[in-house]
């Protein structure tokens, strides 16, 4: 526990904390996201199960087609794995899903983690704790390096949430140095990044609010070089103590401060769309959109419309003779038959209602 035994030689730039001071500034925002969207609350953390789901297929670079991931993604839908990585993926979708449900009642302990790694790789891979012969149990060990590694463990659980309690330091930064300590010491037999990955996306899930609307997952693949880059750097010196762990919590910070401002737009959109009526609104997107579209592009612009309001405006434009279907089926498109409206504005839109 080289980090978190250190952290008091730890120096934050100055741009750092003033990004962090933006950050907790966004964070004081979860109250108003999780009201306003409570309506809609399981369907946006569904969204976001599937594409944090698809994300980390990409991050550990899976041997599968995009096809097949955004199939074996899809929350509604539970598919039988054919291989060692569809396992992979779909415990790691179990996960997530757990941790959807859960995060606010989560507890970093030994036993979260042993369980974490039980389901991670359930039918993929025998992982578990090391079992060092020449290590001592506790009362007997002299030195942290004589513990066994359960015991490892349980110090540096013990740690993280001394250093949480006592409010010293900011929780972005003890994660951080929490996730290089667990990776460093290699506790598990194998996949130990993964695992570590895995119980610091717990740790933002229960901290960050945002987790839940937004994908972490997402915001940080295509951050992944800096991240294996910085955790490179991370461990020179790690032994004696001197760790340079600045770089990834930079990244963690980038990421959370992403989503932040990712659910600031979806909480504009979401007031905006939830004071207007949504079939003016859904007809406003064909009138004013590609002259050829799908059921599923109309989704993807309204994501929290039902497929009864969709399927009625659809078939109310039809028998307007404002659009034909082409084809039939899950897959058919729609033709635009009338000219494209450069503006559309919905009548029933009141700015100055405030009912809710």
């Amino acid at each position: 526990m080289k980090c978190l035994s250190n952290m008091e030689r730890l120096h934050l730039p100055n741009d750092l904390v003033m990004q962090l001071f933006r950050l907790y500034e966004q964070k004081g925002q979860s109250y108003y996201y999780k009201a306003l969207f409570s309506r809609d609350d399981e369907v946006m953390a569904r969204t976001t199960l599937e594409l944090d789901t698809q994300a980390l297929a990409y991050y550990l670079k899976l041997n599968l087609t995009p096809a097949r991931i955004k199939l074996l993604s899809d929350p509604k839908k539970d598919f039988v794995a054919k291989n060692k990585d569809e396992i992979l993926l779909k415990n790691l979708k179990e996960i997530l899903s757990r941790v959807q449900q859960l995060a606010d009642t989560f507890d970093l302990t030994t036993n979260e983690i042993k369980d974490l790694t039980l389901t991670m790789f359930r039918g993929y891979d025998d992982i578990r704790l090391i079992r060092d012969p020449k290590a001592k149990a506790e009362r007997l060990a002299k030195s942290f390096e004589e513990l066994t590694p359960e015991d490892k463990l349980k110090k540096i659980i013990e740690l993280f949430h001394q250093h949480r309690r006592n409010n010293k330091y900011e929780m972005v930064q003890i994660m951080t140095n929490f996730y290089i300590d667990f990776v460093k010491l290699g506790l598990f037999s194998d996949r130990n990044d993964l695992i570590g990955l895995m119980t610091i996306y717990t740790l933002a899930a229960k901290y960050f609010k945002v987790c839940r609307y937004d994908s972490f997952f997402q915001a940080l693949l295509p951050l992944q070089p800096q991240f294996d880059s910085g955790f490179i750097q991370a461990s020179y010196n790690w032994s004696e103590g001197f760790s340079q762990t600045e770089p990834i919590q930079r990244i963690l910070v980038n990421v959370l401060e992403t989503l932040h401002k990712n659910v600031e737009i979806k909480a504009h959109e979401y007031e905006f769309e939830r004071k207007m009526n949504k079939t003016n609104s859904i007809e406003g997107t064909v009138l004013s959109g590609p002259a050829t579209f799908s059921k599923k592009d109309i989704r993807a612009k309204h994501p929290y419309a039902s497929d009864a309001t969709i399927n009625r405006t659809l078939m109310s434009l039809k028998e307007r003779g404002l659009i034909r279907p082409l084809g039939s089926g899950r897959t058919a498109q729609w033709l635009r038959v009338t000219d494209k409206l450069e503006k559309f504005n919905p009548q029933q839109l009141d700015l100055f209602n405030h009912a809710e």
